[in-house]
């Protein structure tokens, strides 16, 4: 008798706890965002062509796309094909 009533608490337990965590739970919406991780390619084509555009940190000329390396004080310079020899006379890691 006692294992009987032990069992039926137990599952009115169950049940309630089941009904709580159903009514906790937000409903199912569809999904209507696709800001999170996704780029447009116009603002990316952009950033591209403004890449190109980077003035070398030793000549100072726009000489197109750049190779950055780390100073010894923890800097980052960015140079041109240009001017790699001196980077790599100077020691610096490329980045």
């Amino acid at each position: 008798m006692q294992y009987a009533v032990g069992v039926v608490i137990l599952l009115i337990v169950t049940a309630g706890y089941a009904a709580y965590r159903g009514r906790m739970r937000k409903p199912a919406q569809p999904e209507t965002r696709t800001a999170g991780n996704v780029i447009s390619m116009e603002s990316h084509r952009k950033a591209k062509r403004e890449a190109a555009e980077q003035v070398c940190s030793s000549c100072k000329k726009k000489n197109g796309k750049l190779i950055f390396y780390a100073q010894d004080n923890g800097t980052i310079v960015g140079l041109c094909k240009n001017c790699q020899d001196q980077a790599k006379k100077r020691d610096l890691l490329p980045l």
